[in-house]
């Protein structure tokens, strides 16, 4: 998932203990094809942690960023830490019903904010792995170590193929001598090819051996 926008802004963080604030203060509706769609509850996050930061963020920075998700995916979120944090007070989670109106999906906004906004009080839930996967937030340096790694491997991939160019054009270079004729083998070779041209006539039992010219075609 792609990481969102952290822009850095003058509001101060309410937990300042967890230096964390989480509130859900609007949703929207999704259109999809055939009148089908869906509906993204926005979550805004202020903090001052350094896992929600990049490079270019200095440590005293406050930053905030919005962070869309869906009714299941916030109910999957809710089960994973009611499973790994059973004694973490959070209220239930709001009721599913059929047909969703506009009445229900506000009523679902409020119980998710105040979900969300405990989660930020709590210090062990703030810092949760499963809340920085939640959010889409990487570790710090992952996409410059991502660059780097692509960059060097471009780069021993260029010099395997400039090698292997320059092993070809070598091998040609290499080849080509071999193919001239040496003087002082032409004669041997014109013996040779006369030789050749003699085949050899065996008698079945193989005692007497023969040989007989081959017939060269007249020249007309």
């Amino acid at each position: 998932m792609q990481s969102p926008a952290v822009l850095v802004t003058s509001r101060r963080v309410q937990n300042v203990h967890t230096g964390l604030d989480l509130t859900v203060p609007q949703h929207q509706e999704v259109r999809g094809k055939m009148l089908s769609g869906h509906v993204e509850y926005q979550i805004l996050v202020v903090t001052r942690l350094a896992a929600f930061k990049s490079a270019k963020h200095r440590p005293e920075d406050v930053v905030q960023f919005l962070v869309s998700k869906k009714y299941s995916e916030i109910e999957e979120f809710y089960q994973k830490l009611s499973n790994r944090y059973p004694t973490a007070s959070l209220p239930p989670p709001p009721r599913k019903v059929l047909f969703v109106g506009e009445s229900d999906i506000r009523e679902r906004r409020a119980v998710f904010s105040e979900i969300l906004h405990c989660v930020s009080k709590d210090a062990a839930l703030a810092g949760s792995p499963e809340l920085l996967e939640f959010l889409g937030t990487r570790s710090p340096g992952a996409a410059d170590l991502t660059s780097r790694d692509v960059s060097v491997l471009d780069t021993h991939n260029q010099a395997q193929e400039d090698g292997e160019a320059f092993d070809f054009f070598e091998q040609q270079d290499r080849a080509e001598p071999e193919a001239l004729p040496i003087p002082g083998q032409k004669g041997e070779e014109a013996g040779k090819s006369s030789e050749e041209e003699e085949e050899e006539a065996l008698d079945p039992l193989g005692i007497m051996r023969s040989k007989k010219s081959k017939k060269r075609p007249e020249v007309a």
